[in-house]
């Protein structure tokens, strides 16, 4: 894909969430903004990162050649807790 396909998907407003699926098969979920970055080679993506927190299981990078297509995906379903 091309960089700045990348760059606009990555920053547009309203973030709406999207799967990256690359030329070797593998796939990544971003569900909110910040477990994705743009980087000038490519792009870095946080595993097991969830909203509002700041620890992630390990990340993946990956250059813009890779990335076979970006799709759009539903909005995460939020758990609601017990009361």
């Amino acid at each position: 894909m091309l960089k700045e396909q990348v760059r606009t998907i990555l920053k547009r407003e309203p973030f709406t969430p999207f799967r990256i699926h690359l030329v070797n098969g593998k796939h990544y979920d971003v569900d909110h903004r910040e477990v994705a970055r743009f980087l000038g080679y490519g792009v870095l993506v946080f595993i097991g990162l969830k909203e509002g927190t700041h620890q992630a299981k390990g990340y993946d990078r990956f250059s813009f050649e890779q990335i076979a297509r970006i799709e759009d995906r539903p909005a995460a379903r939020r758990r609601k807790k017990a009361s």
